[in-house]
């Protein structure tokens, strides 16, 4: 009885150790790409020391929208092959997998658990958030509404939903998208998005252009937040309660925050020189990244909960070092 219960506390402190499942915290990790050659890497970070190591990924030069698992182990990433653009694997095993064919695909990045992952495709003629097993299998839309674009798919902690932006093309698509990925990658490379978009009936599904909140289940996105103003990807708050993301406040991009109800929209940086953008969740602090006019990088920071106490975490001069990869520019 002794010896059974003694084994019973080993497991049991093993566990809060090591922690298990989804519940263990993800691997920090960061796109760095020298101004040089813009040729991604993939690095973790140890944001309480600065330390950054690279991983063994041999990601191709020509990948753009690079996202890790939360393992570090495997990248998905949009090149254009022969069919367009479509969404590949690759793992530390230097093996590379096509996991869409034709799709016009994008902007993939892994659930919590690393079984499946969401992207945007374009093979409607809108843009439109997808779910795809790891392997590529079962693609399936998440909400359908033609004459709507859905851009920047992020999953919660749970994996249950997804919160990403939309709006309706009718009227506003092209301000959208100069607030959305005038920053990011160029559109004028993607054949698809230099076709003109034909006026349609407009389906209920995104009264307002904004932040939308789905479950990956099936079921209508609610509005989390309505803005044009809107950069790049978002993500969900340590706690899992909002959303982290990156807006135009009239004067520069700044870092947000906002409660799943659209409640307590927050300012965390109130730059007026420089931009503050890719906001991620880790432990007890927000990581984002800080242009940095003067050496020609982008640089990751640190703050708490509040926006207090901002702090250089890593810099490489003539590198942008991108926390979320759909922010890079080129």
């Amino acid at each position: 009885m002794i010896k059974k219960l003694a084994m019973t506390l080993a497991a049991a402190a093993l566990l809060i150790a090591t922690g298990c499942g989804d519940s263990k915290t993800p691997l920090l990790t960061y796109v760095a790409r020298a101004n040089s050659d813009s040729i991604p890497h993939l690095y973790t970070l140890n944001e309480a020391t600065g330390q950054s190591t690279a991983v063994p990924i041999p990601i191709p030069n020509d990948a753009f929208f690079v996202s890790s698992n939360s393992d570090a182990n495997k990248v998905v990433y949009t090149r254009d092959g022969e069919n367009g653009w479509d969404i590949f694997l690759m793992g530390t095993d230097g093996v590379e997998k096509q996991l869409t064919t034709g799709a016009d695909a994008w902007a993939p990045v892994f659930s919590p658990d690393g079984k499946t992952i969401a992207f945007v495709s374009y093979q409607s003629g809108d843009d439109q958030v997808y779910t795809m097993g790891a392997d590529g299998s079962n693609a399936t839309p998440v909400f359908t509404a033609a004459g709507e674009e859905e851009e920047f798919p992020v999953f919660s902690q749970d994996g249950k939903s997804l919160v990403f932006w939309a709006w309706n093309n009718d009227c506003c698509a092209n301000n959208a998208r100069q607030h959305g990925i005038g920053h990011g990658i160029n559109r004028a490379q993607h054949p698809a998005k230099q076709t003109a978009h034909h006026a349609v009936a407009h389906v209920s599904g995104f009264a307002d252009d904004g932040l939308y909140k789905i479950g990956i289940s099936g079921s209508t996105p609610t509005l989390v937040y309505a803005t044009d103003e809107w950069w790049g990807p978002t993500a969900f708050t340590a706690d899992g309660s909002g959303v982290l993301f990156t807006q135009y406040d009239g004067t520069e991009y700044n870092v947000f925050t906002v409660k799943l109800d659209g409640s307590a929209l927050t300012p965390l940086t109130t730059s007026t020189e420089e931009e503050n953008f890719s906001p991620v969740a880790h432990k007890n602090k927000i990581l984002f990244n800080r242009y940095n006019s003067e050496t020609s990088s982008s640089d990751i920071y640190s703050m708490d909960q509040n926006g207090a106490n901002q702090t250089l975490v890593h810099s490489t001069a003539d590198t942008s070092e991108i926390l979320l990869d759909g922010y890079w520019g080129d």
